[in-house]
């Protein structure tokens, strides 16, 4: 399986606002004083201009309508499925997420035909929701590397370590849990804040790491794999820097998909060693990571098939 894809799957802010029942968790949402008549023009700006964005560089991306029930999250799809190819078996993994209204975004049957009709792509669905009553975010809460068939996660009420085994089971991957924390000493609420792993490159925050043992171990996993590591710090996270994704086109151009908040977070330095491998995409989502607590990365299920 391609560790990068040039398709993607996103849904647009139809009933986007600060989701209450997810801010306990989340450290990195914040309120506006602006009338919801207003964010709602601003997100479906910001929207908009990442579609073009990802289009105007060769990426695929298909559009799957907001759930007609209050959603104020749907916009990161993420989160609630991801798609695999396993050997020559499309898989479609479906997750139960921690709030009412995000378990709400789930489009089971809108998304198989979506997909099907767009790229004539069948999947097995494997369903985690009827498990148990664990949380586990998709690829919120796992980061993947297919190419070498490994899963990182951050332990977190949004990321249970028992169904997360079940799930590396399932694909035959290797399962490598921490716990990162934030500025307040609590788990951040997503691994994919703190990590992103591309082709070639890794973004990771070390120092959220709180044991020595775990962040060695995640540092030299990363390094085995080949991986030239982006070492983040906390304030950077906090800019978002870690929530970017690795695509790729037709043509394997490479891109780095990120906000303008978290370009204007990296280094110089930094921006040398992604420019090595991919050409940066920042786009300004400045209200819809402000309020929803997530960037660009979550606004972007990626599809294999």
């Amino acid at each position: 399986m391609m560790n990068i894809t040039d398709t993607v799957l996103m849904v647009p802010p139809k009933h986007f606002s600060f989701n209450i029942e997810t801010a306990t968790s989340n450290a990195f949402q914040n309120q506006l004083t602006l009338d919801a008549s207003t964010i709602n023009e601003q997100a479906h700006a910001e929207f908009n201009h990442v579609v073009d964005t990802l289009r105007g560089n060769g990426i695929t991306v298909l559009l799957l309508e907001s759930p007609s029930v209050y959603t104020p999250d749907a916009v990161f799809p993420n989160n609630w499925f991801s798609t695999h190819t396993l050997g020559s078996e499309r898989c479609l993994f479906v997750y139960p997420m921690l709030c009412e209204n995000r378990n709400n975004e789930v489009q089971l049957e809108s998304l198989k035909t979506l997909l099907a009709d767009k790229l004539d792509a069948h999947y097995n669905v494997v369903d985690l929701r009827i498990d148990d009553d664990s949380v586990l975010e998709g690829t919120g809460a796992l980061v993947f590397d297919h190419q070498n068939k490994v899963a990182f996660m951050s332990i977190s009420e949004r990321a249970d370590v028992g169904l997360a085994r079940k799930m590396a089971e399932k694909l035959g991957y290797e399962l490598i849990t921490f716990t990162s924390r934030d500025k307040q000493g609590k788990a951040i609420y997503h691994t994919n804040v703190v990590m992103s792993i591309g082709e070639k490159l890794a973004f990771i925050c070390l120092e959220a790491i709180s044991s020595i043992e775990e962040k060695e171990h995640v540092e030299a996993k990363l390094l085995q794999m080949g991986k030239t590591i982006v070492n983040l710090t906390i304030e950077q996270v906090y800019g978002l820097a870690g929530n970017v994704l690795e695509l790729q086109n037709k043509q394997e151009e490479h891109f780095l998909l990120l906000s303008t908040t978290a370009d204007n977070n990296l280094t110089s330095m930094q921006k040398k060693t992604i420019d090595q491998f991919c050409k940066r995409l920042p786009c300004d989502i400045s209200t819809i990571e402000t309020i929803g607590g997530g960037s660009v990365r979550c606004m972007l299920a990626e599809i294999f098939y």
